[in-house]
């Protein structure tokens, strides 16, 4: 049966029902639509009036981010929005930009973690949406992932706990989630098709619980199965995966949906327990799939499974209950809460002395690729379109210091290739006060007939990913960008056009680029494919106007991308230390670029792009008084970090991460961020291969932390380490001699600030096995809570150990088993800063929940 013939049929069961059929139905008691209804009870309901065909046409989506909707039962389509950053709006409206997930780790805070994802929610929902795709949970294997901001940490206990309070805050407002990306999903290289080979042990230990958590504790809508395959079967056809573990040992009501093109079957898919495919319109669903079970293939029982679950969805969104509470978009409180998230998350790395700065301070030098832009977010389907303008660190470290003379150098340009063209370069004419260039497009590919759309284009990146639509979605098979280039120095500067079509640049009357100039494959995009990208050098005069236009055709590919680069002028870099040396204190603020950090690519290596360790070691050099900023959403290494008095880690912060920088700095807020990452010392310390078809997670247990521990190898900076203005004491840690297999242990101890200004600490407990084997790590993160205390304040903490700290998963017989043993409890401020330590016995080995 073809698409058409499908949707014909679904159109014609709607009409069955005659006008006296209708008018019975509307005198019937509608279970289904009664708001006070026990859920399941409406679910069964609904279920009972839905035809085999309207089942099968629920169970795949109608557009990219909609659901099918079923009108003869009054059934509306149901909306989705990517996160978790922020509401991603398909049609490009702004929403707040929240921190990006390892930053909300940082905070080691779930309860910010909830205030973050009920705002999300919100917005959600004023948006129209009903499910909001986040969090994501994978863990943090290898500095390298690409897609490394975007997720919690490398350790599943703080991973689930930092989920479960986002899963908690976002469906508290009534939004569901979609935890993702279930499972072992854990680089971007040749991410649709990679195998993870990985043994039971430590999918189990490592890889599921952060999932488990969530799913267990929180009930989430939704779970997204993942691109790769799973020891050999693809995540969305594999029935382990997502019907024997999830749907019956975790005992899961939710349903599961594809990540966005990771449907490769019919048959397979349905019956291992895959719910829904997206997007839509559906590409194995659908007809086919209304084929498959009259067939047999996928039997009825199946299919009612599968559509049950969506069903309780609908039930669940309100869809079927009349006008829904509206939403709230940007404000106050959810700035402040962005505002909240980005000062608790901010880490203080290294403090000789030099923060916060002096009062007495006459001149600062602010310095660095990353000073004057607003770095807030990584790039792929979490970046969210921000409100207005954005504050730069430069514009929040000024505002903070009035009196101060704050001299700024940018020193290197950090970007590998020209960054995505700046829109205040350009104007639409000659005469407009306006940014931008102006856009026409075309339905021809040689730029004849009436243009189909006109508008002022203010971003030079378009994308469509094969996975998300085909490219002929577009609407168009030419463009034109035209305008005037206002120079801001004289000097030279870089065009690029990287895209799957072909363009042709002219600057000033005079083609500079077109298909003849010479390419080069650029991956690192959110399609995770080499796209050619090609670019020229020109000369031009500062302060002088040039036309500017650039005629693109589309390339008819099954995914279309075009990016249009400038680089303006390189920075001078002795200006910058000539800066740094006449200043009172120096302030470098550098990280990532615009694509070290992405979806769709990993990177080579986590060093600092460009020329950036260059710079940090000659400013330091100059200037004793230097303080290095990174803003970055992953590991970075610091070979001058022994040169340098302080070091911050911002992360990508969100939209108010720069004004939360600037009062860490001053000390108006007091530092209390924490690694949830381990921070090696150099690349070649991270074992990962990202290169292969089937990537063997060959380290088994020993990921991050465990791994550089068991390895004998000194990180830059630990799990869990982080700075204070502040001091803690820690002291009388009590808890019991003995423990029996599958019994909860209370730990206590007393915890003093004893510094002088009001802080938060992150008490961290850890249990380390005396008997451990050479493949196991030496500890473990067991429990952790974040006390906030006034200066010469004490408290009281008590953690709890789960059963499980002491136990492991036994291949053998395929359960948790706490071993019989002796024990250590660890705990400290930091995971190589360990202030306490209590010996405890496990009294017998026993299989454990």
């Amino acid at each position: 049966m073809t698409r058409a013939n499908f949707l014909a049929c679904v159109a014609a069961t709607a009409l069955i029902a005659s006008a006296p059929a209708l008018a019975q139905a509307q005198n019937e008691r509608m279970t289904y639509r009664e708001k006070s209804a026990p859920l399941e009870k409406r679910v069964e309901d609904l279920m009972h009036r839905l035809t085999l065909e309207e089942k099968v046409s629920l169970l795949a989506g109608e557009s990219s981010m909609t659901l099918h909707s079923v009108p003869r039962l009054g059934i509306p389509a149901v909306k989705v929005t990517d996160g978790p950053t922020g509401v991603r709006s398909p049609e490009g409206k702004p929403a707040t930009v929240f921190p990006v997930g390892v930053a909300i780790a940082a905070t080691w805070n779930p309860e910010i973690a909830r205030a973050v994802g009920a705002a999300i929610a919100e917005e959600s929902r004023g948006y129209g949406a009903a499910v909001l795709l986040a969090p994501t949970v994978n863990i943090v294997r290898t500095p390298r992932w690409g897609r490394n901001f975007e997720t919690y940490s490398e350790d599943p206990l703080l991973a689930g706990k930092l989920g479960l309070g986002y899963v908690a805050g976002v469906q508290g407002k009534g939004i569901g989630v979609s935890i993702k990306h279930f499972a072992v999903n854990n680089h971007e290289t040749n991410r649709f098709f990679v195998d993870s080979v990985i043994d039971e042990r430590t999918l189990r230990e490592i890889y599921l619980p952060a999932f488990e958590t969530v799913v267990k504790r929180a009930d989430p809508w939704s779970v997204m199965a993942s691109y790769n395959k799973v020891n050999g079967t693809y995540a969305s056809e594999n029935r382990w995966l997502l019907t024997d573990l999830l749907k019956k040992e975790w005992n899961y009501k939710g349903f599961v949906v594809s990540d966005w093109g990771a449907t490769h079957s019919t048959a397979p898919a349905a019956n291992a327990g895959l719910d829904l495919e997206m997007p839509g319109p559906a590409q194995h669903f659908g007809a086919k799939l209304l084929a498959a079970v009259r067939d047999g293939e996928v039997s009825e029982a199946q299919l009612d499974d599968n559509a049950r679950r969506i069903v309780r969805l609908i039930v669940r969104s309100g869809a079927l209950d009349g006008p829904q509470p509206k939403g709230e978009i940007g404000g106050e409180r959810h700035r402040a809460a962005a505002r909240a998230a980005a000062e608790e998350a901010i880490v203080l790395l290294k403090n000789a002395g030099v923060l916060p700065l002096k009062p007495g301070i006459r001149t600062l030098a602010v310095i660095g690729p990353n000073a004057d832009i607003a770095r807030i977010q990584g790039g792929g389907s979490s970046a969210v379109a921000p409100f207005d303008k954005l504050v730069t660190p430069l514009e929040a470290i000024r505002a903070a210091l009035p009196g101060v003379e704050v001299i700024y150098e940018k020193g290197v340009d950090s970007e590998e290739t020209p960054p995505t063209a700046a829109p205040a370069l350009f104007s639409p004419s000659a005469d407009s006060s306006e940014t931008g260039l102006a856009a026409t497009y075309y339905a021809s590919a040689d730029f004849s007939g009436d243009p189909v759309k006109r508008e002022r284009a203010t971003d030079f990146t378009k994308r469509i990913s094969a996975n998300i639509a085909s490219a002929k979605v577009i609407g168009y098979a030419s463009m034109r960008w035209a305008g005037v280039l206002r120079a801001p120095a004289t000097g030279t500067y870089e065009f690029s056009v990287r895209g799957t079509g072909t363009g042709v640049l002219t600057l000033d009357g005079k083609a500079i680029l077109d298909k003849a100039t010479p390419a080069k494959p650029d991956n690192r995009d959110v399609i995770g494919f080499p796209v050619p990208q090609r670019t020229v050098q020109v000369q031009l005069e500062g302060g002088k106007a040039y036309p500017i236009q650039l005629d693109y055709v589309t390339g008819q590919t099954p995914y279309e991308a075009l990016k249009f680069g400038v680089r303006v002028p390189r920075p001078d870099f002795d200006a910058a230390v000539a800066a740094a040396k006449r200043a009172d204190a120096a302030i470098v603020v550098g990280g990532s670029a615009s694509l070290t950090e992405g979806e769709g690519y990993d990177r080579a290596n986590f060093d600092l792009p460009g020329d950036q360790d260059k710079l940090i070691a000659a400013v330091a050099a100059a200037n004793p008084s230097t303080v290095v900023v990174i803003n970055a959403g992953a590991a970075m290494t610091m070979p001058w970090a022994k040169d340098v008095p302080g070091i911050v880690g911002m992360w990508l912060p969100g939209q108010e991460g720069a004004a939360a920088l600037a009062d860490i700095l001053i000390g108006k807020v007091n530092p209390s961020g924490k690694l949830p990452v381990t921070f090696p010392l150099r690349s070649a310390d991270d074992p990962v291969r990202l290169t292969d078809m089937k990537t063997q997670y060959a380290e088994g247990l020993l990921v991050g932390y465990r791994g550089y521990e068991a390895r004998g190898v000194a990180p830059l900076f630990a799990f869990g380490h982080g700075l204070s203005y502040t001091s803690f004491g820690y002291a009388g840690l009590a808890a019991p001699a003995t423990v029996a297999p599958g019994a909860a242990a209370k730990v206590r101890l007393s915890l003093r600030n004893t510094g002088k200004l009001a802080g938060k600490e992150v008490v961290q407990l850890y249990v380390a096995r005396a008997g451990r084997t050479a493949e196991e790590p030496i500890k473990q993160l067991a429990a952790f809570a974040k006390v906030a205390l006034a200066p010469g304040e004490s408290r009281t903490v008590e953690l709890s150990l789960d059963p499980r700290a002491f136990g492991y998963w036994d291949a053998a017989t395929h359960h948790w088993v706490a071993r019989a043993g002796a024990y250590q409890l660890l705990v400290g401020s930091a995971s190589d800063d360990i202030r306490l330590k209590k010996d405890i016995r496990v009294t017998a080995t026993k299989p454990i929940d």
